[in-house]
C-alpha cells in the first residue's frame, strides 16, 4: 500500500482505500495516478502521459484533463498534491515513507554480503506474496532460507513501500515466547499480546505490512496458529516464514528452496563460473584469499567441491572459509570428513550455522525417538531408495508399517529427507552431508554392525536377479539406485570392522551390475578384491554360485581392460569346473563362451574353434533357441577367422534370419555376454566384403550399428567399429565415413578407458594417414599401435593391420623390416590357425621380392630373375589361397599385382589372360556406380585402368617372345 494524502493505494491489486473503504475511479485515472507516482516527483509531460495510458491511440488533451480533475476530486483536501506545470505537464508531490508517517518502522537485519544465485527465487517468492497471504520458505538447514527471506523483504520494502517486521524465532520455545518475541519486534507490551493477539494487528499500519517469521521449525505449531489468526483478520497483511517444515495451514503457499545450481563435470570453465554454487564459493574464498582459484584447474576443483557438497550454501561457505588454510585441493581431499572440516562460520551467525554438524544437530533434536532411529538406519543408503528398502533395512521387526510411514513423513517434513517421484514411484534420498551425519549418529549409538548386515542382505536380494551374469538388460530406476548403496555397503564390508563373507556374497551380485553399466575398471578392481578374499575364507564360507559370479565378472573385465587372455581363460576354466560339478547349465554355457572369447582375443583360432564347437554341442543338448543361435554365430566367427568363408557366411545368414523371428531373449539367455545380431551382422559384413560385395558390406555395417543400443555392454560398439566399420569403409575408398567411425571409436574407447581399443584405433588412424599420402605419419602410428597391442597380448584381427604396415614399409624401401614383419605374422597364423588373411600376407611377401628385384638389380641379372620368379610364384599362391577360401577380393588383389608385374616384364598377353576372368564378374563384385560412373570398389577401378593400359596399341601384340 502507498499513502497519497488520505488515500491508500495498492498499485499491484489496483485498489484505492479512503477511510478503510474502497474508492472507485476509472481505469484511465488509476493509470495516470500510477504514471505520476512512478515519476518520483519529476514532471511528466502531457504527451508522455498520453503515450503511457493510451498507447497507439490518438487522444485529445481534454480527455487527459477530465481524468486529472477526477483524481483531484478523489484526493479532496489533498487535491493540491497533483500540480499543473504550465506548458510542461503535471507533477505528483512526493510522499514521505510510511515508516516516518506510521507507528511502526521496518527492522530488517543487515546483510553483510550479497545474495548469490537466487535471482529467480527472489522473483518467484515476491510473485507468490502478491497472491498468497502466507508464504513459507521450506528447505534443509543451511540452504539459505533466511538470506532469501531478507532479500525478498528488501524488495517488498523498496518497490512496494511495505513496512517489514522481521521476527527471529530461534530462541523461542513455546506459544508464550513466540508471542513475546513478536511483541518485542512490534513494540507491544507482552501482557497485552498474551491477552489478545489482535493487539499485534493494532500496532501494524493498515497500508501494508510484511511480517517475516524466521526459523520457525521448532515452534511450527505455534507459528501456524498465529499466522492463521493474523491473516484471517487483516487481508492486507503478508507473512513470510522460513522453516525446515511447512506450517500446513489453509492460507499457506509453500516455496521449497533448492540447493544452488552446480555445474556438470563436462562443462567449460566459463559455464562453471555461471553457476551459483561456484560463484558463492569463489566470492567467500576470495574474501579471505584474494588470489585463489586463478587458473582453470582450480576452478574445476571448486566445481567438484560444489558438486560433492550438492550446492548447499552453508556447506559451500564453510568449505570456502577453509581455503585460506588448506587451499582448494586440500579442501577437496578432506570432504570425506566433512562434518569436522566444515566448521568456523561467521562469528555473528547463529550457533547452528557455525558448523555443518550443528546445523544437523538442530534438526535431529526436533525428531521423536522413532524418527531418529529410522534416520540413523538410512545411513548406508547412497543415492535414491524405495519404501521396500526402508522396510527391509530401517524398520525393526514387529514395528507396524504405519510407524515407518509416519517417521518417513516426519523426516521429509523437516527437510532431512528428499522425496522424488518417478511417475507413480516415490524414491527417497539423503544428501551426502546428511548421510554422513546419519552415519555418525549410527556409530554413536553402536548400531553400525546390525544395520550394515541387514543392509548387505537386502542389497544382495535386491540385485540378485539382475546381475548374476553379464550383461543383463534391466535398466530400471531401482537397479540404478541400488548401485550407489551397494558401493557404500561394500566399502563397509571390506573394512576392518566389516564382514568379509557378507562382502563376497554382495560382490557376487554387485560386480555383474558394474559390468552391465560398462564400469569395467571398477568391476575388475572390486572382483579382484572379492576373489582374493574368497580364496582366503574357509572352504564353504561362500556358495559355488557366488564364486562363479565373481570369477565370470572378473574374467570378462580382464579382457576389456587389457588383462592377460591366459588369466581370463584360467578363470573361465574355474567357472566351468564349478558349473559342471553342480550341474549349472547357464554357467557352463557362459564359461564355454568365455573361453572362446579369450582364445579369440589371443588370436588362437584353433582353440576358439574347439570351444565354439563345444559350446554349440552343449546348446544342442539342452540350450534355448536363443542360446543355439548365439552358439551358431560364435562358431561362424571362428570359421571366418580360420578361412572358411563360405561355410561361415551360410551359417551366419541362416542364424540372422532365425534371430529375426525368434523374438527378444530371456534374461538368462542374454547373460551369455554377446548380442548375436550385432556380432553376427558385423562378421557377415566382413565376409561379404572379402567376397567383393562392397555395397552389401556397407549396408550390413549400417544395420549392425543401428542395432547397438545405449543399454548394451559398450565393447559391442568398439569391436564393431574397430574390426568392421572403419577398415571396410577405408578399404572401399570411403575415407570420410572411415574417419567418422574412427572418431566415434576413439571417443568411446577413451571414455570407457579401453586401452586396447585405443591402440587399435591408433593403428586405424595410421591407415587413414597412409591413405591420405602421409606415409611417415602412417607408418609411425601403425608401428606404435601394433607394438602396444602385442605387449597387451591382444591379437584379435591384427593381420590386416600388419599387412598395411608391411606394405607401407615396402613403399618406403624398408624391405628387410617388411619381410621380417610378414615372416613373423605368417609363422604365428600358421601356428594359431588365423588363416583369413593368409592370401594378403602372401601377397605382401611377394611385393617384397618384386621390389627387391626391381630396385636392386639390373635387367638380365640372375638374382633379379630369381626374385621376380619367387614373387610371381607367391602371387599365384595367394590367388590360389584366396580362391580356396572364397575371398574373391583378395584373389583380385593378387591378380592385379601379378598382372601389373607381368606388364612391366613385357608380357601383356599373359597379363590380359590372367585378368580376363575377373572382368566377367558383375553385380555386387563389380560394385558399379550409376551409369557412366567408374566402379566404386578401388580394386575394380585399378582393374579397369590396368586393362586400358594393356590394350594400348604399343603393347597389344608384344610378348616375351617378341622381346627376345
Amino acid at each position: 500500500m502507498i499513502k497519497i494524502g488520505a488515500l491508500l493505494v495498492n498499485f499491484e491489486q489496483r485498489e484505492i482505500l479512503r477511510n478503510g473503504l474502497p474508492l472507485r475511479i476509472s481505469a484511465r485515472a488509476f493509470d495516470i495516478l500510477e504514471v505520476l507516482f512512478r515519476a518520483n516527483g519529476s514532471i511528466v509531460t502531457k504527451d508522455d502521459i498520453i503515450d503511457s495510458v493510451w498507447p497507439d491511440q490518438i487522444v485529445e488533451e481534454n480527455r487527459l484533463q477530465v481524468h486529472i480533475a477526477a483524481l483531484r476530486k478523489a484526493l479532496e483536501a489533498d487535491r493540491e498534491l497533483i500540480k499543473t506545470v504550465t506548458g510542461r505537464g503535471y507533477i505528483l508531490i512526493p510522499q514521505a515513507p510510511l515508516a516516518q508517517q506510521g507507528t511502526l518502522a521496518s527492522n530488517l537485519p543487515g546483510r553483510p554480503t550479497t545474495l548469490v544465485g537466487r535471482d529467480a527465487d527472489v522473483e518467484n517468492v515476491v510473485a507468490k506474496l502478491a497472491e498468497s497471504a502466507v508464504v513459507t520458505l521450506v528447505g534443509a538447514g543451511g540452504i539459505g532460507k533466511t538470506a532469501l527471506a531478507i532479500r525478498v523483504a528488501e524488495m517488498a520494502q523498496a518497490h512496494f513501500a511495505r513496512t517489514v517486521c522481521f521476527v527471529e524465532l530461534a530462541s523461542a520455545s513455546s506459544r508464550e515466547s513466540v508471542l513475546a518475541t513478536m511483541a518485542l519486534a512490534l513494540q507491544v507490551g507482552p501482557a497485552e499480546v498474551l491477552q489478545d493477539t489482535r493487539a499485534l494487528l493494532a500496532r501494524m499500519p493498515p497500508e501494508g505490512v510484511l511480517l517475516v517469521l524466521d526459523n520457525a521449525e521448532h515452534v511450527v505449531d505455534e507459528v501456524a496458529e498465529l499466522a492463521e489468526n493474523l491473516v484471517a483478520h487483516a487481508r492486507w497483511l503478508r507473512v513470510l516464514v522460513t522453516s525446515r517444515e511447512p506450517l500446513t495451514i489453509r492460507a499457506e503457499t509453500v516455496y521449497r528452496v533448492e540447493p544452488l545450481a552446480v555445474p556438470a563435470t563436462e562443462d567449460t570453465v566459463e559455464a562453471m563460473l555461471d553457476h551459483g554454487a561456484v560463484q558463492l564459493f569463489l566470492q567467500r574464498a576470495r574474501d579471505i584469499a584474494p588470489r585463489c582459484a586463478a587458473d582453470e584447474a582450480s576452478v574445476r576443483a571448486v566445481a567438484d567441491i560444489c558438486r560433492q557438497l550438492e550446492g548447499l550454501p552453508l556447506a559451500i561457505e564453510l568449505a570456502a572459509a577453509r581455503v585460506a588454510t588448506l587451499g582448494i585441493e586440500g579442501v577437496a581431499a578432506r570432504l570425506d570428513d566433512r562434518l569436522d572440516l566444515l566448521s568456523g562460520g561467521l562469528r555473528l551467525a547463529l550457533p547452528r550455522h557455525q558448523t555443518l554438524r550443528a546445523t544437523f544437530d538442530w534438526s535431529y533434536a526436533l525428531l521423536d525417538a522413532e524418527a531418529k532411529g529410522l534416520f540413523r538406519s538410512l545411513a548406508f543408503f547412497a543415492g535414491t531408495f524405495a519404501f521396500d528398502a526402508v522396510c527391509a533395512v530401517a524398520t525393526e521387526p514387529g514395528v507396524p508399517i504405519a510407524a515407518a510411514i509416519t517417521a518417513l513423513g516426519e523426516l521429509a517434513a523437516k527437510s532431512l529427507l528428499t522425496v522424488e517421484f518417478h511417475g507413480a514411484i516415490a524414491l527417497y534420498r539423503l544428501t551426502e552431508s546428511t548421510r554422513a551425519y546419519a552415519m555418525e549418529k549410527l556409530q554413536d549409538e553402536g548400531e553400525v554392525q546390525r544395520v550394515a548386515q541387514r543392509h548387505l542382505r537386502y542389497l544382495q536380494r535386491q540385485i540378485e536377479d539382475r546381475s548374476a551374469l553379464v550383461p543383463h538388460r534391466s535398466k530400471s530406476a531401482q537397479a540404478h539406485s541400488s548401485l550407489d548403496a551397494a558401493r557404500s555397503a561394500w566399502d563397509w564390508a571390506f573394512s576392518s570392522d566389516g564382514d568379509a563373507a557378507l562382502g563376497v556374497a554382495l560382490a557376487g551380485s554387485l560386480v555383474g551390475t558394474l559390468l552391465d553399466a560398462s564400469l569395467v575398471h571398477e568391476c575388475r578392481e572390486r572382483a579382484q578384491l572379492a576373489l582374493e578374499t574368497l580364496d582366503a575364507l574357509p572352504k564353504g564360507a561362500v556358495d559355488a554360485t557366488c564364486e562363479m559370479r565373481v570369477c565370470s565378472a572378473y574374467a570378462a573385465a580382464l579382457l576389456m581392460t587389457d588383462g592377460a587372455a591366459a588369466d581370463a581363460a584360467a578363470l573361465w576354466r574355474r567357472v566351468l569346473e564349478r558349473a559342471t560339478g553342480c550341474a549349472d547349465a547357464v554357467f557352463e554355457a557362459r564359461a564355454m563362451w568365455g573361453l572362446w572369447n579369450a582364445a579369440m582375443t589371443a588370436g588362437d583360432i584353433h582353440a576358439s574353434l574347439r570351444f565354439a564347437t563345444r559350446f554349440e554341442a552343449r546348446t544342442q543338448r539342452g540350450g534355448s533357441a536363443w542360446q543355439k543361435l548365439c552358439a551358431s554365430a560364435t562358431l561362424a566367427a571362428s570359421l571366418h577367422c580360420f578361412g572358411e568363408l563360405e561355410q561361415a557366411r551360410e551359417r551366419l545368414e541362416r542364424t540372422l534370419a532365425s534371430l529375426e523371428v525368434t523374438g527378444p531373449q530371456s534374461r538368462a539367455d542374454s547373460d551369455l555376454g554377446m548380442e548375436p545380431r550385432i556380432f553376427g551382422t558385423g562378421t557377415l559384413a566382413r565376409i561379404v566384403w572379402m567376397q567383393g560385395e562392397t555395397t552389401l558390406a556397407l549396408d550390413l555395417i549400417e544395420r549392425a550399428i543401428n542395432l547397438v543400443r545405449a543399454d548394451m555392454l559398450e565393447p559391442s560398439l568398439c569391436h564393431l567399429l574397430a574390426v568392421v566399420a572403419v577398415p571396410i569403409a577405408l578399404a572401399c575408398g570411403e575415407s570420410e565415413l572411415a574417419a567418422s567411425h574412427l572418431a566415434l571409436l576413439r571417443s568411446q574407447a577413451a571414455l570407457n578407458r579401453f586401452d586396447a581399443w585405443q591402440d587399435y584405433g591408433e593403428c586405424l588412424a595410421g591407415q587413414l594417414a597412409l591413405d591420405a599420402g602421409r606415409h611417415e605419419e602412417g607408418i609411425a602410428r601403425l608401428e606404435a599401435g601394433l607394438a602396444s597391442l602385442e605387449a597387451r597380448g591382444f591379437r584379435r584381427l591384427t593381420s590386416p593391420l600388419i599387412v598395411s604396415y608391411a606394405q607401407a614399409l615396402v613403399r618406403e624401401g624398408r624391405l628387410d623390416e617388411a619381410l621380417a614383419t610378414i615372416d613373423e605374422a605368417q609363422r604365428r597364423t600358421a601356428s594359431d590357425g588365423d588363416h583369413a588373411f593368409d592370401a594378403e600376407l602372401m601377397r605382401t611377401s611377394a611385393q617384397v621380392d618384386l621390389s627387391r628385384a626391381r630396385g636392386g638389380y639390373a635387367a638380365g641379372d640372375k638374382t633379379r630373375a630369381r626374385l621376380i620368379e619367387a614373387g610371381h610364384r607367391k602371387l599365384a599362391q595367394a590367388m590360389a589361397l584366396a580362391r580356396e577360401q572364397g575371398a574373391w577380393l583378395f584373389e583380385l588383389r593378387a591378380a592385379l599385382d601379378l598382372g601389373e608385374s607381368l606388364a612391366q616384364d613385357g608380357a601383356p598377353r599373359e597379363a590380359r589372360a590372367l585378368l580376363a576372368p575377373f572382368e566377367r564378374f558383375g553385380g555386387e563384385h563389380a560394385a558399379q556406380g550409376q551409369e557412366g560412373e567408374p566402379p566404386s570398389l578401388p580394386e575394380m577401378r585399378k582393374l579397369a585402368a590396368l586393362r586400358r593400359e594393356l590394350d594400348m596399341p604399343g603393347l597389344r601384340d608384344i610378348d616375351m617372345a617378341d622381346v627376345i
